[in-house]
């Protein structure tokens, strides 16, 4: 499921996607939401429209400037293994001339968002693939509620969280949703995920963030997901070689069967990111950042094995990564050492919690 395995096409999605554009429908529909807005988008199409909740539209647009500034640095430093959507264009709201082309858009949103409502437009990351899906449901999903996940159309936007700074994931909860699923660090061991390279992903991808594009990171969201880009399926024997109009699409008849998908590592949502100075008090406002995002990082001071592996090939790759981006750039001294420095003061807040922990002692139950 991690990395950038190649997976079949003939998923139920892509299926419904092919079915959208054979019969002409593109109603759009909701396919999540956050802090900043609800996204949409329609089946067959590979945009995404995340439309903005608050009024002033001031976080979508700062959404839309760092996307920008982080797609651009992530080129330069050739970023690959993580990738971010491609950023389309911001529509603001009193774009009466946009809004009356998507009457469907609107139509879709009128219960969801206040309108009308400013939009950003960029690459829709697409679903992880059915198979996926019911790995997750038949190892995680309650039983008593297994059919009715199954049956439910939301979880097939299944978009995976990559938590790789907590062990703390659950099974057989009541309550069972593919959308954003969190997938702990437990999770990912006992699916057998290579950990490892997720975390030497993550470590080069925030490297870039902090120390390219100059910004804390904040709440940023590392998530796996399948690319649109497809990669075309060998064929097994050369045109020049084969007799004169002879069939070469794939055994099924489909066209879609005739490419593959590719699950990726994206990372996305920065609305909340703010630039940083880079000096101590740019590394103050990163460790902040750290502090406050959910537990995608591996942390320091693990107890276990797994947890300890995880960080190291962080740190490794973050500090290597760091200095890739920061050496073309001329700088020196001080400023080169802030990496390690925020490696130290993630660390330092990790021994502050963990001794505050056991000064508080165990719970005691009773009188």
């Amino acid at each position: 499921m991690a990395g950038r395995d190649r997976i079949s096409t003939s998923s139920s999605i892509t299926k419904r996607h092919a079915k959208a554009q054979a019969e002409g429908q593109i109603a759009f529909r909701k396919i999540g939401a956050g802090a900043c807005g609800s996204v949409f988008a329609q089946d067959g199409k590979s945009f995404a429209v995340k439309l903005a909740k608050s009024p002033d539209h001031a976080e979508l647009w700062n959404d839309y400037q760092m996307h920008e500034e982080i797609a651009h640095k992530f080129h330069r430093h050739t970023i690959n293994e993580v990738r971010d959507p491609e950023c389309y264009f911001f529509v603001p709201s009193d774009k009466k001339s946009f809004w009356g082309k998507h009457p469907g858009l609107l139509n879709a949103a009128k219960d969801v968002c206040n309108l009308p409502a400013a939009a950003l437009l960029t690459e829709r990351i697409m679903p992880l693939p059915s198979a996926t899906r019911e790995l997750l449901i038949d190892k995680y999903c309650a039983p008593s509620i297994k059919g009715q996940a199954r049956a439910d159309p939301a979880n097939s936007d299944c978009l995976v969280r990559v938590y790789l700074g907590s062990t703390q994931g659950k099974i057989g909860g009541r309550f069972f949703s593919l959308r954003n699923f969190k997938l702990h660090l437990n999770h990912m061991l006992d699916l057998e995920l290579d950990t490892g390279a997720l975390a030497r992903r993550m470590g080069s991808a925030l490297a870039v963030l902090h120390w390219g594009a100059k910004t804390d990171a904040r709440d940023v969201e590392f998530v796996l997901g399948s690319s649109t880009k497809k990669t075309m399926a060998a064929k097994p024997i050369p045109a020049k070689d084969l007799k004169p109009f002879t069939y070469t699409g794939p055994p099924t008849d489909e066209i879609d069967d005739f490419f593959c998908r590719v699950t990726e590592l994206f990372v996305l949502d920065f609305n909340q990111v703010r630039t940083i100075t880079m000096d101590a008090e740019g590394v103050a406002t990163a460790v902040e950042a750290w502090l406050l995002n959910d537990p995608y990082y591996p942390k320091p001071l693990g107890q276990t094995a797994a947890e300890q592996s995880v960080w190291e090939a962080f740190r490794i790759s973050y500090l290597t990564a760091s200095h890739e981006v920061m050496s073309p750039e001329g700088y020196q001294g001080m400023v080169l050492a802030l990496p390690r420095k925020f490696i130290l003061g993630i660390t330092e807040l990790e021994q502050k919690k963990t001794l505050s922990r056991k000064a508080e002692g165990p719970m005691m139950i009773g009188p």
